[in-house]
């Protein structure tokens, strides 16, 4: 849903867009560049125009039985495992206001945003923080913009390319902290870009005074998870009469597969104003987190450079013990960070089944056998490279029960000591 002031989502309805709607100032002003064709061409023109004709195709009325309103169907579906959420397609309301003001650069500002707006699952948060930013007007031109990033679309290409190639060795460590580290690598995924932070990268954008901020609401109420989903953005800067302009921009999510390889998010299809989010957020994740220079130091046109090697981790690493149970008390369980840095260390279901057991010996009997261990095993790695928690279930039979001399134990995966 596009708005909270809808009081009965899962009662709403959508009906086809009327012929009052198609003749606004609004849709009329853009409706003329609509062409069938691929929204994510590298081709800034026939992107706008695919971009145009999927709008004039959505186009909707969504009624509740208390008001009805228009909007644009998204692609996607709201991600509703437990069947709670809103029965309606996700769409985004267009405020009545809006439709009476002509808007022609809305193509290109939809052409600009990111291939996450064709994003398969969306939340309710992500659909309203969308709105805010993707059909938000301004009193100033993003024109300077869109045509500074068309210029240099290759380079801005070239330079994700080379942080993803950088950051690809890196992806075990970062599915572990995504859910372990305090703040989930939202710092990192969810902060903000000061003009200064930007113009390091694309020296080019100082002239516009370029700033790159994350919708403030929805990084409050995603908190520490909010690298886990869509990053909803917001380019401001100043056109050349001096006025702020803003564009939104989607980012996909921190994980293995949406970064490098899930064809929607490929650098050689994406939009150029997410081509530069992303990379600011890799750059800055690379040379933060793990403290990579060549990442730091890295802009917009530089020629390609060796990416640096992952440093091998020192000293001891993290290892399997029994935890026993205790005399009237609930059985131990294994923690989700203990199952994660497990299935992070030995990603190769039968290497951790080795490991296992080799651990096991003729001390536990264990209460899992080697096919559901590898099942189990599988199922929550999928888990955890989607940034999602692995189910419990399998995290009890990841790190099972034992049984050793008249004693019970569970077993996790402990870190190491830490010596001063």
């Amino acid at each position: 849903m596009a708005t909270s002031s809808n009081p009965s989502p899962r009662a709403a309805t959508g009906s086809r867009a009327s012929d009052e709607l198609f003749s606004t100032p609004f849709v009329a002003s853009w409706i003329g560049q609509a062409r069938p064709g691929d929204r994510f061409t590298p081709d800034p023109a026939r992107r706008a125009a695919a971009w145009s004709h999927w709008a004039a195709s959505q186009l909707t009325e969504i009624s509740t039985g208390e008001r009805t309103y228009p909007a644009f169907w998204l692609d996607g579906l709201f991600y509703d495992p437990h069947g709670t959420g809103p029965k309606l397609r996700p769409h985004l309301e267009i405020a009545r206001g809006r439709l009476r003001k002509p808007d022609p650069s809305f193509p290109d500002r939809l052409a600009h945003a990111g291939n996450g707006l064709a994003f398969d699952w969306w939340v309710y948060p992500e659909v309203t923080a969308l709105r805010r930013n993707v059909l938000t007007t301004s009193a100033g031109d993003p024109s300077p913009l869109f045509e500074l990033l068309a210029t240099i679309r290759g380079e801005l290409e070239a330079a994700l390319v080379q942080l993803n190639t950088m950051v690809a060795p890196r992806f075990r460590e970062i599915a572990m902290l995504l859910q372990t580290a305090p703040d989930g690598l939202s710092t990192e995924a969810a902060g903000d870009f000061t003009g200064d932070d930007v113009a390091r990268y694309l020296p080019a954008a100082a002239t516009l005074q370029l700033e790159v901020r994350y919708d403030e609401k929805l990084r409050d109420r995603s908190g520490p998870r909010a690298s886990r989903r869509v990053g909803i953005w917001q380019l401001r800067g100043r056109d050349t009469a001096g006025q702020r302009f803003q564009a939104g921009v989607v980012t996909p999510r921190l994980t293995q597969r949406s970064t490098l390889t899930d064809e929607l998010f490929l650098a050689e299809r994406e939009a150029p104003g997410a081509l530069l989010v992303r990379g600011l957020v890799l750059r800055r994740l690379l040379a933060t987190r793990f403290h990579d220079r060549a990442a730091a130091d890295l802009q917009v046109g530089d020629p390609p450079v060796a990416a640096s090697q992952t440093p091998t981790p020192k000293g001891p690493r993290p290892y399997l013990r029994a935890v026993p149970a205790q005399p009237n008390k609930r059985l131990p369980e294994a923690g989700v960070d203990a199952a994660i840095r497990f299935l992070t260390t030995y990603p190769d279901e039968a290497d951790a089944w080795r490991q296992l057991r080799e651990w096991a010996g003729t001390t536990y009997r264990l209460t899992t056998a080697e096919a559901g261990f590898k099942a189990a095993h599988r199922s929550a790695r999928r888990a955890v490279e989607r940034a999602e928690d692995p189910h419990r279930d399998d995290i009890d039979v990841i790190l099972p029960l034992g049984w050793a001399d008249g004693k019970l134990v569970r077993v996790t995966f402990a870190r190491p000591p830490t010596s001063d």
